[in-house]
């Protein structure tokens, strides 16, 4: 529907270069596709049209949960993981190690006044899950979608100095060419949802 209605499906690297103002402009109205959390449903579902119809799609992982059924969901196995990314469809970011939470909450719980202790785990957290998807797929992301969307000035700035350079939030709206990288705006899609609406939206 997308493709019928004249967008154009782009990847992380044009992503890049469209916030930068440097997209060919032969490229016309782009879109991201992207997925939180990483569940395996996108092996079975998604990946199959990613490939039929040559869309290329990122998804970001929560990386401790890499193969594992903690609740009723499964998630993406390694080997999942690296046939998605050898497609050369499919794009991998963070979505945190193991701070999958509304953490700003606790953070805020600290208050005010001192060094907050949650900054120095999340730093932890960042640089793990940024390695485990380097053993995986062969490189370092360089992208992360915070958690619930949530995040702070003291966030970015920890996600930019460990070498994530495209944030992704749950802000809604549209991106255009100078668009800041460490506040991108989504829209969500949900199964409420039909294809016309995805279109409108």
């Amino acid at each position: 529907a997308l493709k019928d209605a004249g967008f154009t499906p782009i990847t992380i690297p044009q992503t890049r270069s469209f916030l930068a103002g440097t997209l060919t402009q032969s490229i016309k109205k782009p879109v991201l596709i992207t997925f939180d959390d990483g569940y395996e449903s996108l092996y079975k579902y998604a990946l199959p049209v990613s490939v039929k119809y040559r869309i290329p799609m990122t998804v970001f992982i929560i990386t401790s949960r890499i193969g594992q059924k903690p609740q009723f969901s499964k998630y993406l196995t390694e080997s999942q993981i690296k046939e998605m990314n050898d497609s050369g469809l499919w794009y991998f970011g963070s979505h945190s190690h193991n701070l999958h939470t509304e953490n700003t909450k606790i953070y805020n719980a600290f208050g005010g006044g001192k060094v907050n202790p949650l900054l120095d785990e999340l730093r932890s957290d960042l640089v793990s899950s940024s390695k485990c998807l380097e053993n995986i797929i062969g490189i370092p992301t360089e992208i992360i979608a915070w958690p619930y969307g949530k995040f702070n000035s003291e966030y970015t700035a920890i996600a930019r100095l460990v070498g994530y350079k495209m944030h992704f939030t749950s802000l809604y709206g549209y991106n255009e060419p100078g668009t800041n990288p460490y506040s991108i705006k989504r829209i969500p899609v949900s199964a409420r949802d039909t294809s016309a609406s995805v279109v409108k939206k």
